[in-house]
């Protein structure tokens, strides 16, 4: 469609408009989650990365070590029940760590950001006792 006066104005008169708005809205009830489009780490049989499979995309290095431990933690040879992942924002940790639920199965798996551990509102302890109620699916009544 051209840019001139005219088809601009049929396009914001028409039923385009309409379209636009039912689309919009469509791709927000779609969308679960900022990972929710990941199912696993993207590894083949002997842990190498494939270069984009199950959502994930980079992080070779990163995706081979989430699968050394995945593969630990299926057979039974990691001890402690949590694992810590650090690194500087934007570096893919939630989605490593989505990749691990993922192919752990029915693994609880809960994200919690920096605003939400640091919020003036309710304590640390607080906010991490809720995310751990949260990730084992416990409710409160009250």
């Amino acid at each position: 469609m051209e840019d001139s006066p005219a088809s601009l104005m049929a396009f914001q008169n028409g039923s385009d408009i309409k379209k636009i708005k039912e689309a919009m809205d469509l791709v927000k009830l779609e969308r679960i989650g900022a990972h929710s489009h990941i199912t696993g780490l993207g590894l083949d049989e002997k842990l190498e990365p494939l270069q984009v499979s199950d959502g994930m995309v980079g992080q070779k290095r990163a995706r081979r070590a989430a699968g050394i431990i995945t593969q630990m933690i299926k057979k039974g040879k990691i001890g402690g029940r949590a694992i810590l992942i650090a690194g500087k924002p934007g570096t893919g940790k939630t989605a490593i760590a989505m990749g691990i639920a993922q192919e752990l199965g029915e693994t609880p798996f809960t994200t919690m950001s920096g605003t939400e551990f640091f919020s003036l509102e309710i304590s640390k302890t607080e906010a991490l006792t809720q995310a751990l109620r949260k990730s084992i699916g416990v409710r409160r009544r009250n």
